[in-house]
């Protein structure tokens, strides 16, 4: 981390969000902690969330967040975490900040490791993978991301390492594929 004692406060950030943040990413613990308690809040009421419009005033307010689920890489355990994401088409888009720390979060190399993972959008639950964004969608999506939550720009100017942008595709549910193809059987059936 370059410096966070010397972090400045960016201009377009009200001085009691400013302290919020400086509080919030305060220590990889705090970090951690916070989206233990967040995960639980979101499972106890999960509508909403996927909008930004939770029912209760958990961090961070007003942002489309999911829950994504992944296999830890060393302990092959299931981990839940919650994180702000940005629709693109069908697909979601996540960003490994962990608050400008120097280092990757853990569900980045993890999802690194495996990129089977789950998404929980409010009560929908969903198989999906992940995947690195190439150079290209980098590009086209940074602008868009930071425009969405501004926090990740000001985030990435206190480090040097590279955020990784992660795509979450979900998979097709063998459910839907055979509800599907029943269907159309049943289309084909009515009007031969």
């Amino acid at each position: 981390m370059l410096n966070r004692e010397n972090m400045k406060k960016p201009e377009s950030m009200s001085d009691h969000d400013w302290e919020l943040l400086k509080d919030q990413t305060s220590s990889l613990t705090r970090i951690v902690e916070d989206a233990r308690a967040d995960t639980e809040a979101y499972l106890a009421n999960p509508k909403g969330r996927s909008k930004g419009t939770g029912p209760d005033s958990t961090v961070p307010t007003g942002l489309p967040t999911l829950l994504l689920t992944v296999t830890g890489r060393k302990s092959g355990e299931q981990r839940t975490l919650p994180l702000v994401f940005m629709q693109s088409g069908e697909e979601m888009v996540v960003v490994g900040s962990l608050g400008g720390y120097d280092r990757h979060p853990a569900w980045y190399l993890n999802i690194s490791a495996n990129p089977g993972c789950r998404l929980q959008l409010d009560d929908q639950k969903m198989a999906a993978v992940a995947r690195d964004a190439s150079a290209e969608e980098r590009k086209e999506l940074w602008p868009r991301l930071i425009a969405m939550f501004p926090n990740w720009g000001f985030f990435q100017h206190q480090t040097d390492r590279p955020f990784p942008i992660v795509i979450l595709t979900p998979r097709p549910s063998t459910t839907a594929v055979t509800r599907t193809f029943a269907n159309s059987m049943i289309s084909r059936w009515k009007s031969g």
